[in-house]
């Protein structure tokens, strides 16, 4: 019952637009915290905590991207765009295996010392051909 509870949360409560593309992702979420409860050293839906798309300047955002089936050697790139449009990071990396989960930490204080606490903009892409875009909003 707790992995069908996340599974609608991020469903329901993330701003992800998943864009059409050859590449199928698994999932692309924000949240705060992620907590290897059962001490597996894997990641599983009910172990991301606090999984929304607004977020306080006390708090940190993780920004969660699955990628699964891709062929090796595939690059994975993830951009965080601030309001104005401007990329405020960059990183880029190849898929060694056949499921890859990458995760980028900001603290929301840092972010919106950059730029007003408004919406962000979180972009996945493979191979330069984008499969999701979260927004999410910042607020002091």
């Amino acid at each position: 019952m707790k992995k069908l509870l996340i599974i609608l949360l991020v469903a329901s409560a993330c701003s992800v637009a998943n864009k059409k593309s050859r590449y199928k992702p698994l999932h692309f979420f924000a949240c705060t915290h992620w907590t290897d409860y059962n001490n597996d050293g894997k990641y599983d839906y009910n172990e991301f905590e606090n999984i929304r798309d607004s977020f306080n300047s006390n708090e940190r955002v993780l920004f969660i991207g699955f990628f699964k089936d891709l062929p090796a050697g595939s690059m994975l790139r993830f951009r965080l765009y601030s309001p104005d449009g401007s990329l405020v990071h960059e990183e880029a990396q190849p898929q060694v295996f056949n499921v890859a989960l990458l995760y980028y930490e900001y603290l929301v204080t840092d972010l919106i010392s950059q730029s007003s606490p408004v919406i962000w903009e979180a972009v996945w892409d493979v191979e330069n051909d984008v499969v999701a875009d979260i927004e999410v909003k910042f607020v002091y």
